[in-house]
């Protein structure tokens, strides 16, 4: 499927709310929805890029393709005006709702953009960075451009080096596959908050409530912000004022723990029960020994024997 390229200038009320709260927003609750304008008939980026060029032979194959915006179609967010250190790539979305092309001379459709990753100003990839690797980016200047194939291709591939996601996350960076090789899938917004996972770190610690695996403890410092956040709030509580308390709410465990817990539905398991379960299955909750302490229980040992055998006074 092909994606389109949208201009955007900063300095026009084209983005509705301001766009720094939405980066943020986007990261707490994983979209955020914006309506566009485009043509409704949309050039490719080799077209556009020979346009008044007839003899240029790589963009004459295309120079009479068009393409029409569909849903599900990726959207890339570029910004290409204003100072060019503040130009680039920044952000990446799917056409989720297409309107119906106006009746004018140059017809457009209205579409709206689910937006699910913005980078912050001064975050985006570099133009020049960005035209080397898609050349075909700069035929969209001033007006979206659609790109397929290689372009496509290549688009991706420098977005996954721009973009990181959060860690500890098992999906993928959005735009990072081909929308054929995913799909969306909806997750509890106050396990996935970082404000709120902050604030429960902060007053519970980073150890799993039910198995007590400390993940910096057992793979050092790598490890010490992938601990996961269990929502124990019933369904049933959770209503349209429902307003999460950090503090009451949620409770860190495992990814192993996590999964077990959200294993029965609709009221997912307690800490209390997974304890149960795991003492029933002979787990005994402590913590992994340092290389320093198994020495130092070895060196203990050997000292024990010592002052126990047949030579002991």
């Amino acid at each position: 499927m092909a994606a389109v390229i949208i201009p955007w200038n900063p300095a026009e009320p084209q983005w509705d709310g301001p766009y720094g709260a939405d980066v943020d927003a986007v990261r707490r609750d994983g979209l955020v929805r914006q309506r566009w304008t485009l043509p409704a008939h949309l050039s490719s980026s080799h077209a556009a890029a020979s346009h008044g060029h007839a003899s240029h032979a790589a963009g004459s194959r295309f120079a009479g393709r068009r393409f029409a915006a569909s849903r599900g179609m990726d959207v890339w967010l570029v910004i290409l005006a204003g100072p060019p250190a503040a130009q680039g790539l920044i952000g990446h979305g799917s056409l989720a709702v297409v309107g119906s092309p106006t009746p004018e001379d140059e017809p457009t459709t209205s579409v709206e953009i689910d937006f699910d990753a913005l980078l912050a100003y001064g975050d985006q990839l570099a133009l020049p960075r960005l035209v080397d690797r898609v050349p075909g980016v700069l035929a969209a200047d001033g007006r979206p451009v659609v790109i397929e194939g290689t372009d496509e291709d290549a688009m991706r591939a420098v977005w996954r080096e721009a973009f990181t996601p959060d860690a500890g996350s098992l999906e993928p960076a959005p735009g990072s596959l081909p929308p054929a090789a995913g799909k969306r899938v909806q997750a509890n917004r106050f396990e996935r908050d970082p404000e709120v996972r902050r604030t429960v770190v902060a007053h519970r610690g980073a150890a799993c409530h039910a198995c007590g695996l400390d993940f910096e403890q057992r793979y050092g410092l790598d490890g010490g912000d992938l601990i996961q956040m269990h929502h124990i709030t019933p369904p049933e509580y959770v209503d349209a004022d429902y307003a999460v308390d950090p503090l009451v709410d949620l409770v860190p465990l495992c990814p192993s723990c996590h999964v077990v817990a959200h294993s029965r539905w609709p009221r997912p398991y307690g800490v209390g029960e997974l304890r149960g379960m795991l003492a029933r299955s002979g787990f005994l909750r402590g913590s992994a020994l340092t290389e320093e302490q198994l020495a130092a229980e070895a060196g203990a040992a050997r000292i024990l024997d010592a002052s126990s055998g047949p030579d002991a006074p």
